[in-house]
């Protein structure tokens, strides 16, 4: 495992932070990082690997990061560049243990997202059990790096930027000596505590302003009128409008829809969703979908089919690889479809994702929603 080279490192280094700070960045308290390390860092944007770069600058920090980015001809390029090294999302994955482990040997500093993909609404999402096993077994200083405002300024669900102010803190959490006299329960719960973050409501406290962009795509989040049930509003800039009783809700520059809260907004989906999944034992959410998966260094379109979901299991039926296929995948491992926002869910089995690309934009969310309570359903039963 070799470190990042030193000049360059420190040239895209600090051209980064430069970057970072013309973005709105500010870092309002700064502790030394000092390797090794490993740093953990909430997730509510696609910049968060620059501004967490910024945050700990000008220390070197090596990221554990989705395999599927490694795909990506421009992405896949910087990862390598800054020796990221990747790891395969909601599973065990012995190979990315190994390489944190390598470098916090030669003192490197090692930087996780615990929640494993992006918050679609700026609230920290459930954390693995197992991020508390690897602290443990790591016997090295923790610390927390949170951003504050970075969902307001780049929403995952558009990529435009949203001007404004990002609050980051660094802060040591757990030090090697703690972690040697914690049970890995009490481990996790310093660590949920610590990562735990909700956007809106810290913008209600603060009341920082964003200049508003285009909400184009924010109905794949928000996909529920609520005040007639519709499913399927639409974007036009900055609105979202209902197309049937033709309520509008205005995304205005503290970051709420129709004056509300986007997380409040949200939840009532999930509410109607699980009392749709409670009231019928034959549920079942379906959607025709493009398959894409790696093939060769790249993720590629390697079929087509239906996936559906029941609360028994996911099936897809379709083609792979010019071969037609049944695929079941069981809800009770899988905690959660990560998903880029209005395109795609994905499903990770051993080193292999199987990405399932929908046409329509809300379809991604819902599968979401109503996977996570299938797998809690199945988990508590």
């Amino acid at each position: 495992m070799k470190r990042p080279n030193w000049f360059l490192f420190t040239t895209v280094g600090f051209l980064v932070k430069i970057y970072a700070f013309l973005k709105g960045q500010r870092i309002k308290r700064k502790t030394r990082v000092k390797g090794p390390a490993i740093v953990l860092t909430n997730h509510t944007s696609f910049y968060d690997f620059i501004y967490t770069t910024a945050a700990i600058y000008p220390y070197r920090v090596n990221y554990m990061a989705a395999s599927k980015m490694f795909y990506d001809p421009l992405l896949g390029f910087f990862l390598r560049l800054v020796r990221a090294f990747p790891k395969s999302l909601f599973q065990s994955d012995p190979v990315a243990t190994l390489n944190a482990f390598r470098l916090l040997k030669i003192k490197g500093i090692v930087s996780i997202f615990p929640e494993g993909q992006i918050s679609p609404i700026g609230v920290t999402q459930e954390i693995s059990f197992s991020i508390a096993k690897l602290l443990k077994k790591a016997k090295v200083d923790v610390y927390i790096v949170k951003h504050k405002g970075a969902y307001l300024v780049n929403p995952p669900w558009n990529k435009r930027t949203f001007s404004g102010r990002i609050e980051t803190s660094v802060d040591l959490i757990l030090t090697k000596d703690k972690l040697s006299i914690l049970s890995e329960q009490e481990i996790y719960n310093i660590v949920v505590d610590q990562l735990s973050f909700n956007t809106s409501m810290y913008n209600d406290e603060v009341k920082h302003k964003y200049h508003r962009n285009s909400n184009e795509n924010l109905e794949s989040v928000l996909y529920l009128c609520p005040n007639c049930g519709y499913e399927h509003l639409k974007s036009d800039g900055r609105n979202l409008t209902c197309e049937k009783c033709g309520k509008t809700m205005t995304y205005d520059q503290y970051g709420k829809v129709g004056n509300e809260r986007i997380d409040t907004l949200y939840h009532a989906q999930e509410k109607i969703m699980q009392d749709q999944i409670l009231n019928n034992p034959e549920f079942k959410l379906e959607a025709k979908v493009k398959l894409e998966s790696y093939l060769g260094n790249r993720l590629q379109e390697v079929g087509t089919g239906q996936l559906t979901l029941t609360r028994q299991n996911y099936i897809y039926q379709g083609s792979m690889n010019g071969v037609d296929v049944h695929l079941e995948f069981d809800p009770k491992i899988i905690p959660t479809l990560p998903s880029d926002l209005g395109r795609n869910v994905q499903i990770y089995e051993g080193y292999v994702i199987y990405q399932f690309v929908m046409e329509d934009v809300t379809l991604p969310t819902k599968f979401v929603i109503a996977g996570e309570f299938i797998h809690k359903l199945s988990t508590n039963n």
